[in-house]
């Protein structure tokens, strides 16, 4: 169910995108794949700081505040130095249906990221969240997007040694996660019997009580 609900909000992005064109959707899918890159990337050094380190879902708010933030700064240059001021007009049919394509893309990277921070959550164990395709399917699916996204920028900018793959530093988040709701076991102590103690069947459970301070039954009531 995740997986169509992806879906939708791909389409909404399209038609979104229908509506402003193929120069300013290109424009807008750019900044998202950067900010979603910067986010799965340092995102992660960011939630180490002792600030965030001590907030509650501290790396989950990083990278998102990461994502938020790179988005919402690379938006505001591209529209103040280039599609505001730039207009590049392409063929009707071109427009509709490259911006529609691209804006599907664009929809269904925001929706794996947000998919991602939900995975990343505690809500994610709940019976509901898992039944509609948060569990492997989500895996199988949006993972996989995303990497390939960020895998393409991070092979452009990044050095030819560069060991750090987009699935390596996603496996370290779900793995450090997994490690806080894996609860701890408690062992039991086992009793310790003495081996030269013998039962004795005859024994009465009744705590040993002196003749004289028991109570004498009063047999002239009956």
């Amino acid at each position: 169910m995740a997986f169509w609900l992806g879906i939708l909000v791909a389409a909404a992005f399209a038609w979104s995108a229908i509506k402003i064109g193929f120069y300013e959707t290109w424009a807008m899918l750019f900044n998202i794949v950067i900010a979603v890159y910067l986010a799965v990337f340092i995102g992660p050094a960011v939630a180490n700081i002792p600030a965030a380190a001590n907030t509650p879902f501290g790396n989950i708010i990083a990278i998102a505040a990461t994502a938020i933030l790179a988005f919402a700064i690379l938006q505001s240059i591209s529209y103040l130095f280039i599609t505001g001021h730039v207009t590049v007009p392409f063929p009707k049919i071109f427009d509709i249906l490259g911006a529609a394509f691209l804006g599907f893309l664009a929809g269904f990277l925001v929706w794996s990221f947000a998919s991602l921070l939900i995975f990343l959550t505690p809500i994610s164990q709940n019976t509901f969240i898992k039944d509609i395709g948060f569990g492997d399917q989500f895996s199988q699916a949006n993972i996989p997007y995303i990497s390939w996204w960020c895998d393409l920028v991070n092979n452009v900018v990044a050095f030819e040694d560069n060991q750090y793959t987009t699935q390596r530093i996603i496996d370290g988040l779900v793995k450090s996660v997994e490690k806080t709701r894996t609860p701890k076991r408690i062992k039991k102590q086992p009793k310790i019997t003495d081996p030269n103690k013998t039962i004795d069947p005859n024994e009465n459970s009744e705590p040993n009580i002196p003749p004289q301070l028991k109570k004498p039954v009063d047999t002239n009531g009956l």
